[in-house]
């Protein structure tokens, strides 16, 4: 049935949005990791906890930064093109 079509009650339209919701979730919990992975937690008694920021490898981030573009349906073909025309320009 065509989407535009579809009732409001059509069970397809509900699918759709539950899976779009759990992307949603995938996307908000990796961005959260790849935070959390830059941060470097230390605890002690004099000075309780202190937090400091560190360097993400860049092949993790890359990476987690495209699994969040594909789980939110953004197009990263051009971004691909934008960052290959940008590291061929570093080489020369």
């Amino acid at each position: 049935m065509d989407e535009l079509n579809c009732p409001l009650d059509c069970p397809n339209r509900r699918e759709k949005q539950l899976g779009k919701g759990y992307s949603f979730l995938f996307a908000i919990a990796l961005t959260a990791l790849l935070g959390f992975s830059g941060l470097d937690f230390k605890y002690s008694r004099e000075r309780g906890v202190e937090v400091s920021s560190r360097d993400i490898p860049p092949l993790i981030l890359v990476g987690g930064v495209f699994l969040i573009a594909g789980a939110l349906g953004i197009n990263t073909d051009p971004i691909a093109q934008l960052l290959g025309a940008f590291l061929e320009r570093r080489k020369s």
